[in-house]
């Protein structure tokens, strides 16, 4: 199918969306050449700021232009990526075939708010927080609360199948979604509220599928009563293991914390640590403060603040000045196995935090049985401090990780998931796999009754931008190959989008034939969002791999 030209591009969308609410211009065509991922980041880095930048951004009012819009390019053949918050650290959102990229934060509105039934009705462009907020006001919460509330849509949430922190009370996106309005590319559109007897379940084909069936608009969720009581506490545990042990036996006994998260030794190391300048426990550390933590005094006993040790390589080297730090750390990284055997001498218990909410006799009901529970598996009770401070800094670690990237590395976050049974033995296979090439910490959380998911952070140097993009595309091959190795799936809640597309033929086989046959019924030109999810036929591999990212 010929492609207009880009007069006859813009003449169409305007005439839908009006030329005010479409842009070609080149600062709009930067910001949404990309999303959060970090491989676009190391791009930029190295002065391409724009590699795959879109035809036009257009911002639909309501749902009729959306319909109109995505007529108009599947009768033409023209790539539509759907657009929220652009939070996403996939990739999913990357224009890699041009086209138009749709914007839907002017759908933004609740529309419905059904206090009989507990039940939300809102568009997809609403911002996350800005949704809660309006949910407080009417007494009611989602439950919902991902690191990227404050820059992320319901729209996008859904199209990713997110997680927030609190999944292990409330659940998933999926599990809170009781129907979606969608927009399809030959302009139909469908609430699958109206599903009849026999039918698919299109709620549930829809979410997760990140734009490349259609454009979701509109959701109605289930919400829940603004919680009246909460109680947080942390726990010690002497190994990950009997932590581990420990949680599954909270999960399996049917108690529903909104929060447990467990790190490993050297996270746990520096969630420990002290703030010297407030005498007080130290927000959730970006991983330059977790480097850092090797060179700078920490503490190192049962409880924060009972005494302080050097950190590791400053007891090797002796105190060092500022500038000094960042070539150590630059050095550090460019030996990530010398400085990952020395995190994992880090003499540090593990520390488990576990919070409840709700009714309050419920609270401090399901608390107690925890703590019982815990301590069974040789758990210590460590307070509640740790567990109170993690919740008034939750969201303070997704503004740390541009420090790396000034430095001239890179960071990045890996969220994996098994059962519990194959848990450990998947960390340390990941773990494995990544030390030779990246600095490496982990914490396990979003834990349920069957399993629980583990999130790695991973940083990396090279002194070029083109060095850096291949020790990336390692680093992803070698721990989606752990994971799917181990018996675990490679996205918990961040989605697949580039980044894990090569992933999906090892861990989905020949069942991606099922997937290219709802796709060609859906979307037989392939307009909506390509080059993301799944590969076109299972032998058939993306950038990441080095091939031609338009063959995928």
């Amino acid at each position: 199918m010929a492609r207009l030209s880009q007069a006859e591009l813009i003449a169409g969308l305007s005439r839908i969306v009006g030329v005010e609410h479409l842009s070609t211009a080149r600062p709009d065509r930067i910001a949404y050449s990309a999303d959060f991922w970090p491989k676009a980041q190391i791009w930029k880095q190295g002065g391409d700021v724009e590699r795959y930048p879109p035809d036009c951004v257009v911002w639909p009012a309501d749902e009729a232009e959306v319909v109109a819009i995505l007529r108009f390019c599947h009768d033409h053949g023209i790539p539509v990526v759907p657009y929220g918050g652009g939070s996403g650290v996939c990739g999913g959102t990357i224009p890699i075939h041009g086209g138009v990229v749709v914007d839907v934060k002017r759908l933004a509105q609740v529309t419905d708010i059904d206090h009989a039934s507990a039940v939300v009705t809102a568009q997809a462009g609403i911002n996350g927080q800005h949704l809660e907020d309006r949910l407080n006001a009417a007494g009611f919460t989602l439950g919902h609360f991902p690191s990227s509330i404050m820059c992320s849509t319901l729209g996008g949430w859904l199209a990713a199948r997110s997680a927030g922190q609190f999944s292990s009370r409330y659940g998933k996106i999926e599990d809170m979604v009781l129907s979606l309005r969608v927009a399809f590319p030959d302009g139909t559109l469908l609430d699958t509220g109206d599903r009849g007897p026999g039918g698919p379940d299109w709620t549930q084909l829809v979410c997760g599928s990140e734009g490349t069936l259609g454009v979701i608009t509109g959701a109605q969720l289930k919400v829940n009563p603004v919680p009246g009581a909460r109680r947080m506490r942390a726990f010690r545990f002497r190994h990950l293991e009997d932590g581990l042990r420990g949680g599954r036996a909270v999960m399996q006994a049917g108690l529903r914390p909104m929060v447990l998260r467990l790190y490993d030794p050297f996270d746990s190391l520096i969630a420990l640590g002290k703030d010297k300048t407030h005498g007080d426990k130290a927000a959730r550390p970006g991983v330059l403060d977790s480097l850092r933590g090797l060179f700078a005094t920490t503490t190192a006993g049962p409880h924060t603040g009972q005494f302080e040790r050097p950190g590791l390589l400053r007891r090797r080297l002796g105190p060092l000045s500022h500038a000094a730090k960042r070539v150590g750390l630059i050095t550090a990284l460019s030996a990530p196995s010398i400085v990952n055997r020395l995190a994992a001498a880090a003499p540090s218990p593990c520390l488990m935090i576990v919070g409840f909410e709700g009714h309050a006799d419920a609270v401090h009901a399901d608390a107690w049985s925890a703590g019982e529970l815990l301590a069974e598996a040789g758990g210590v009770d460590a307070g509640a401090g740790p567990g109170e401070h993690w919740l008034a800094r939750r969201y303070d670690v997704s503004f740390k990780q541009s420090r790396v990237y000034d430095m001239g590395g890179f960071v990045d976050t890996m969220e994996v998931a098994s059962t519990w049974d194959r848990l450990e033995g998947m960390y340390d296979a990941v773990r494995r796999a990544l030390a030779p090439h990246v600095f490496v910490m982990a914490h396990f959380s979003h834990a349920y009754r069957e399993g629980c998911s583990i999130y790695f952070t991973f940083v990396g140097y090279r002194r070029d931008a083109a060095k850096s993009e291949q020790l990336y595309d390692r680093v992803w091959r070698v721990a989606t190959d752990a994971v799917v190795g181990a018996g675990g799936t490679v996205s918990h809640h961040h989605g697949v989008g580039m980044s894990k597309m090569n992933a999906m033929v090892q861990e989905h086989g020949h069942m991606l034939r099922v997937w290219r046959a709802l796709k060609d019924v859906v979307d037989p030109h392939g307009v909506m969002n390509p080059g993301k999810l799944f590969p076109d036929a299972p032998h058939e591999s993306v950038e990441p791999d080095g091939g031609d990212a338009g063959s995928a």
